[in-house]
């Protein structure tokens, strides 16, 4: 009798149920379901990375995606490798383009079988346009004609921007260069791209951000904005000198991005209240800690919504300027013309305001006026680079702050970072057991939706340490840190690591990529 798992292969490959729908009924894995999958058929089970050495020369790609397989060279022929038997139409298909005796057929992971695919069409289609490129070259005899290196950038840009990614980095190597981009924190390889191409690629870009294209040895700064898809977009361009060429950076921010609320930062309700509380007094100090790209830039201007309002004056001072808020007077720094934040600052407290917002306290300096001026009865938010909230006592401290001085003017500290959201389409229970925590957890698996990485988006998670009589009566006595540890506990403190295992627990991270961000 064909067993309830022989009928749910035999409707997988007669195309009646589709992966996700199996995972998700009988909570298989992808990679256990194609291994039972392949001995079900009597196949060789292929377990793919990209490292596999692939065959794609003399075969149309349309070919590739009409039938969702790959080729690999075998010990005396090929391989043909689908996530379902080969059919005999495929079989002669191969047949006409690749000449040998003998063809192997195998079952591989679908999901990885697509990201393959996506990358070989990605390669090939800057393969198409660098040849054109080239020829475009020999027609002119000149390189400043952009209209085929636009059509490379403007590939490039397409199919990154549709990963939702933060930054493009153009790195050139020995004898070629390589394209990554960053998502959810993380670079991802986009592309090998050969030396002459990167060069032209690299002179459109400084073009674009208006950089003097004649200079490759010095650093150089410099930003453009592109439309999108009916979306508008800045672009902030740093290229940095290197042996092999010049390296390029590329910040992507979307023009009209919508300012979080304090709601919506999913800080916790005892977080949030503790922040609400101490953003409505008149004075004090909030510092936002955490590593860059943390989320503080985030956070800080959901503070500055927050606060905004007719009867207050508020000012910041920011490098660059991320979001642009009504009834927020916002000031550019430009080390330049001599905007810096330490003189602008002297002149923001002469301005009469309510609110002061400094993009990040940099030195002693700085630091002085930050916890001066909150004592002759401004509010003040800034940001500091620490691993925790309870650390930005010591860093203060190590910056020459007095303690008297920290104990009063500071009011809380929140320190932050991003974790990577499991994709909520496609993620599963972890099959894992944690020694050292308790409870049910889910792992990433991947779709076509998250790009078949298992994570979409990211989630915050925080700790916010308010600086109340006791802690400032410590901080005043030079009280270590783990007393003030105790002392915060008492009051209810949670540390980023709890809330991000309460997050796991929750489903929407997991604790491999908890453990990655936070320990």
């Amino acid at each position: 009798m064909e067993s309830r798992m022989d009928k749910i292969f035999q409707a997988y490959i007669d195309n009646e149920i589709s992966l996700d729908e199996i995972c998700a009924k009988f909570n298989i894995t992808s990679w256990d379901f194609f291994k039972k999958l392949a001995n079900f058929c009597n196949l060789h089970f292929v377990d793919l990375d990209e490292d596999n050495d692939f065959i794609y020369e003399g075969i149309p790609f349309s070919l590739l995606l009409k039938f969702k397989f790959l080729l690999i060279k075998n010990n005396d022929g090929f391989m043909i490798i689908r996530s379902k038997p080969c059919s005999l139409e495929l079989l002669e298909q191969v047949k006409t383009f690749m000449i040998c005796e003998k063809i192997d057929t195998a079952i591989a992971d679908e999901l990885k079988i697509a990201k393959i695919l996506n990358q070989i069409r990605i390669q090939e289609e800057i393969k198409r346009l660098s040849i054109k490129l080239r020829l475009e070259w020999q027609e002119n005899q000149k390189r400043d004609d952009q209209s085929c290196i636009s059509q490379i950038f403007d590939f490039l840009l397409h199919e990154i921007l549709s990963f939702h990614a933060s930054d493009i980095h153009i790195e050139a190597r020995n004898d070629d260069a390589l394209i990554r981009f960053r998502v959810d924190g993380i670079l991802r390889e986009f592309a090998i791209f050969e030396k002459d191409v990167y060069e032209a690629l690299v002179f459109h870009v400084k073009f674009l951000a208006c950089l003097n294209l004649a200079e490759s040895r010095k650093t150089q700064d410099g930003s453009f904005e592109l439309d999108f898809e009916n979306e508008r977009y800045d672009f902030r361009v740093s290229c940095l000198p290197l042996i092999y060429g010049e390296s390029v950076a590329i910040r992507i921010l979307k023009h009209d991005k919508e300012i979080l609320d304090l709601y919506k930062l999913n800080l916790g309700d005892k977080n949030l209240e503790i922040l609400k509380k101490i953003l409505h007094r008149p004075n004090g100090v909030i510092l936002l800690t955490g590593p860059t790209g943390s989320g503080k830039s985030t956070t800080l201007y959901a503070c500055l919504n927050e606060l905004k309002s007719i009867e207050k004056k508020i000012i910041s001072a920011e490098d660059p300027i991320e979001y642009k808020i009504p009834l927020v007077q916002q000031i550019l720094l430009n080390s330049k013309v001599g905007v810096e934040f330490n003189s602008i600052l002297r002149v923001i407290l002469r301005q009469d305001p309510d609110i002061i917002m400094i993009g990040e306290i940099r030195d002693e300096e700085s630091l002085d006026i930050a916890l001066k001026a909150s004592l002759t009865g401004h509010l003040l938010l800034s940001t500091l680079h620490t691993n925790d909230a309870l650390s930005t006592i010591d860093r203060l401290l190590d910056m020459q702050a007095k303690s008297y001085l920290i104990a009063s003017a500071l009011s809380l500290v929140i320190a932050q970072r991003l974790v990577r959201k499991l994709c909520p389409w496609c993620k599963q229970k972890s099959k894992k057991h944690y020694i050292e925590f308790e409870g049910e957890f889910f792992e990433p698996k991947g779709c076509e939706r998250c790009h078949h990485s298992g994570f979409f988006g990211r989630e915050l998670i925080a700790e916010c340490l308010e600086i109340n009589e006791d802690l400032a009566c410590a901080i005043r006595e030079n009280q270590d840190k783990t007393i003030l540890m105790e002392l915060a506990k008492k009051y209810g403190f949670q540390t980023m690591f709890e809330q991000g295992l309460k997050k796991a627990k929750e489903g929407l991270t997991s604790i491999d990529e908890l453990l990655r961000v936070v320990r």
